[in-house]
């Protein structure tokens, strides 16, 4: 965890200060009344929010440093309830939705709340929190949290904040999902850089989740180049696929200046020589952004990655972007484009995630066409038809071929919606195409084309009983 620096908890004096010193708080000490604590937090909460997006832009990995410093009484608890959604939020989770860790930083927060003069008032800002944290963490966990709580009401509380529903694995899933909609808009992932290859592997899915959004969402990443650079430099942690992805996430998405690009140029050059099994780590990680696409494979990031390697250097890596190389160059419709596809495609098994690279490479072009295509431009998509069928019979994969069912299928409830005049001539050449090309590559049956233009007639109310 990085230390807050001193600006920071020098302005978190002053809110501290300024709440003790205020009418507000005497109020609410005088009263204990919860009408006054909410006036307390409505005048003093946005300040302490104010500073936490700040840190959250500028200082991502001081956010847990922040949230202890609230863990003082001088702040009446205030913000706390929203810190304790955020360390629940960013426990990695097995398949199960159980953390792979146990999370200290969660157990702090909730037993400094526990322990507060102001726990009544605060517990109803909690309830739905502790259910979910709870859900997700080991019975044994919970436990030596109850073990640590004096107070008898206090703990009554708390274990009955285990919801027996929650233990079934779909409900937890359901329960999670929803509670993590609330705080969509919050950006409060952090994270550690490992130093050792066990810790590597423990805290790669909390890393690699945190590095994700900070690219995706283009958020400000200077100050963890220097940590991110220096894991990767590490002896100890090279030649693990996690490496390799944390590798191919920095030279994909990171902007290199000189120094970073004379330190990891080498250093990825190098695991191609030397490292076995480097080349298969690689396509795995494409494969993983290709399919979660966070954050997004592009032409972009392609040709910086492409500049990196060395030509001399005859493998799979080098193979693959030397397609790409002419796929980007000269366009994913120019048929000299689709022989050298087909060419990379057929001098690699069909399944092979040499292939599946490539494939997903076209599907990006192909996805950003239609998804950013205007409802006034379907014509365009009936040219585009030809280019796409060429590419799913070379290809000849039924994956590659739902991808581009998905998406034919999105853009025509867009057109449905905005033409809605069945006799109009717009309408009956959308149908009539759709029609031809779902037929031409079995997208649909015939009978399910039809119900796809057919209007939905609404119920007709039950009449009123006299």
């Amino acid at each position: 965890m990085a230390e807050l620096n001193e600006a920071y908890k020098g302005h978190l004096v002053k809110i501290a200060e300024a709440i003790q010193a205020s009418e507000l708080f005497q109020a609410f000490m005088d009263t204990e009344e919860e009408e006054d604590y909410k006036a307390l937090q409505e005048h003093f909460e946005p300040a302490i929010e104010q500073l936490y997006v700040a840190v959250a832009d500028a200082e991502p990995l001081q956010l847990k440093s922040l949230e202890e410093q609230l863990l003082n009484d001088d702040f009446a608890g205030l913000y706390l309830p929203k810190a304790l959604g955020f360390t629940i939020l960013r426990g990695q989770l097995n398949p199960d939705y159980k953390y792979v860790q146990s999370q200290n930083h969660f157990r702090n927060i909730l037993l400094f709340i526990c322990n507060s003069p102001n726990f009544d008032i605060l517990k109803n800002r909690i309830g739905l929190s502790v259910q979910v944290g709870f859900s997700l963490s080991s019975d044994i966990w919970i436990t030596n949290i109850l073990k640590d709580i004096q107070n008898k009401r206090v703990k009554w509380w708390l274990q009955n904040q285990k919801m027996t529903e929650l233990r079934d694995v779909l409900n937890r899933k359901s329960s999670y999902i929803r509670y993590k909609r609330q705080f969509k808009d919050y950006n409060y992932l952090s994270t550690e850089f490992p130093k050792t290859a066990p810790e590597q592997k423990i805290m790669f899915g909390q890393l690699r989740d945190f590095l994700a959004y900070r690219i995706s969402n283009q958020e400000n990443n200077s100050s963890i180049y220097q940590p991110y650079a220096s894991i990767l430099l590490d002896d100890k942690l090279k030649g693990t696929p996690e490496h390799t992805y944390l590798l191919g996430l920095f030279l994909n998405f990171m902007e290199l200046n000189d120094d970073y690009k004379n330190a990891l140029v080498p250093l990825l050059n190098n695991e191609r020589k030397n490292n076995k099994d480097f080349n298969e780590q690689y396509f795995d990680f494409l494969m993983d952004l290709h399919h979660s696409k966070s954050p997004a494979l592009n032409v972009d990031a392609d040709r910086k990655f492409m500049e990196l390697l060395d030509a001399d250097i005859n493998d799979d890596i080098k193979k693959l972007y030397d397609t790409l190389k002419i796929v980007h160059s000269k366009g994913y419709v120019n048929e000299e484009v689709m022989a050298v596809v087909k060419k990379y495609h057929d001098s690699h098994e069909g399944l092979s995630v040499n292939n599946e690279a490539i494939r997903q490479s076209i599907l990006v072009y192909i996805r950003t066409l239609m998804e950013n295509l205007e409802e006034t431009d379907f014509s365009t998509w009936f040219d585009m038809h030809k280019v796409f069928s060429s590419y799913m019979n070379l290809f000849g994969n039924e994956q590659f071929n739902q991808s581009i069912k998905d998406l034919y299928l999105s853009y025509l409830r867009r057109l449905l919606k905005k033409y809605v005049d069945k006799r109009g001539g717009d309408y009956q050449g959308i149908k009539k195409f759709t029609t031809a090309a779902f037929k031409e590559h079995s997208f649909m049956k015939e009978k399910d084309v039809k119900e796809l233009f057919k209007t939905k007639r609404k119920a007709r109310p039950t009449p009123a009983s006299k």
